[in-house]
């Protein structure tokens, strides 16, 4: 009864209004409805603008940085909205060799490299992110194009992701971040290309995180190396780069990073799977006889490495060691009909130690470049233990000693400037005078 008495209030209420109230509350409707909508065809077009700079490419105003153990231009994609990202890097080198030793060649110029980055952002928590590399200018001479990494990432939790893909093996300091502004020198450093085969990607898939703030973590399961590819140099001819890669034997690969206080980084990786592929290697016919298939040795690959970081103001100090054992290396290289002076080591060492300082704080306190001057000390043995029968490969060792320094007129681009001592067990080798630039996007 009381519900009827007071809808009965109400509607006599809204009969006595003036004719005019009327009109004014229709019109104060029709006002918030239009201003309702035009909010959201603001958010439509806002939203539409950000999607077409991502894909346009346009500069951001903030600073690249690095996420999940990527480059900080590989790791554009994650800061970005949904859709599409576009980043990259360039870079280039004239080489000079003072004082040519026999069989060392000429100078040389060089496009190094041409990077373009594509990641795709589904959902936050769903990314794709690849990078496109163009080599030596060309696909001619040495010169190719290549998937460098392309995988899928499921961000579940700061602690606990997944990823699945054509990876980078996390290991060292510059197969994850190659990106040339952020590391010295015109050339990536020896021991992380011969020992630890820079840049080096595998099909795989694992996990990665970070537990308890500070300490960072990858562990993944991917397609082995293939021994085949070994020599007295080191592992880089291993590198199957996920190009219908051979997958009977897979390696698994784990990488700690601990953040030990503001701006110190420490940390470690360990490689271990056998290399032989389950594969024949067809030797070299001898007078009318064929080549015979042998069968190529199961060689058990182990790779560890110890790095460490810090950076405080202008100050970069690095260094790195990295070891390697390669099981049946005796074997393998008389598969592989080696050259008995020339073998597969059983164990292979090598290391680095650099230190940089950026001193145009104090030419000019104000200026926004960067100039900072290196040095770099580099040591390779990939004939530290050879197996018993073979000589060892006197031209492999070797030290280099190497002071440059970089000029920064934006902080993603680098002009540099090096000279590299070379000091080798087996005669003379040339030094280099090397100049380049290196950019990032």
């Amino acid at each position: 009864m009381r519900g009827q008495v007071l809808a009965s209030m109400l509607a006599l209420g809204a009969l006595a209004q003036t004719p005019a109230q009327a009109a004014q509350t229709d019109l104060e409707r029709a006002q918030a409805d239009q201003l309702s909508s035009l909010r959201r065809d603001l958010n439509v077009v806002v939203d539409e603008l950000q999607s077409l700079k991502l894909q346009m490419g346009v500069p951001e105003s903030e600073e690249l940085k690095s996420s999940f153990g990527l480059g900080p231009a590989a790791s554009k994609v994650y800061g970005a909205a949904q859709g599409i990202s576009l980043g990259g890097y360039a870079e280039t080198v004239y080489r000079n060799r003072v004082g040519d030793a026999a069989g060392d060649g000429s100078d040389t110029s060089d496009f190094t490299r041409a990077v373009l980055y594509v990641g795709y952002k589904f959902e936050d928590w769903l990314v794709f992110n690849s990078e496109l590399e163009f080599e030596h200018a060309s696909t001619d001479k040495n010169g190719s194009v290549s998937v460098e990494f392309a995988a899928l990432d499921f961000l579940l939790d700061d602690s606990f992701n997944v990823r699945a893909g054509l990876v980078l093996v996390p290991m060292g300091f510059v197969n994850e971040v190659h990106e040339p502004p952020f590391y010295y020198g015109t050339d990536r450093p020896t021991p992380e290309k011969q020992i630890i085969p820079s840049t080096w990607r595998a099909n795989g898939v694992g996990i990665f995180g970070t537990l308890h703030e500070s300490l960072d973590y990858r562990l993944y399961v991917v397609t082995g190396l293939d021994a085949t590819g070994f020599s007295s140099s080191g592992l880089r001819g291993g590198r199957q780069q996920g190009s219908e890669s051979l997958s009977d034997d897979l390696a698994l690969v784990g990488r700690l990073d601990l953040n030990v206080v503001e701006g110190l980084r420490v940390g470690g990786s360990y490689y271990f799977g056998n290399s032989g592929q389950d594969q024949r290697y067809t030797q070299e016919p001898i007078d009318d006889m064929p080549g015979v298939a042998v069968p190529v040795p199961h060689t058990t690959t182990q790779i560890g490495e110890i790095h460490g970081e810090y950076r405080r103001g202008g100050l970069v100090a690095r260094a790195l060691y990295t070891l390697a054992r390669v099981g049946d290396a005796g074997k393998l290289s008389t598969v592989l009909e080696l050259d008995p002076n020339m073998p597969i080591a059983v164990r292979m060492v090598g290391g680095y130690a650099e230190l940089g300082y950026d001193l145009m704080p104090w030419l000019r306190a104000s200026s926004e470049y960067g100039f900072e001057v290196f040095f770099r000390y580099e040591y390779l043995d990939t004939q530290n233990r050879i197996p018993s029968g073979f000589t060892r490969d006197r031209s492999q060792p070797r030290r280099l000693f190497i002071p440059g320094v970089q000029f920064r007129p934006h902080p993603n681009v680098v002009l540099k400037l090096d000279y590299r001592n070379i000091d080798t067990w087996g005669g003379n080798t040339a030094d280099e005078v090397s100049v380049g630039f290196g950019l990032v996007f």
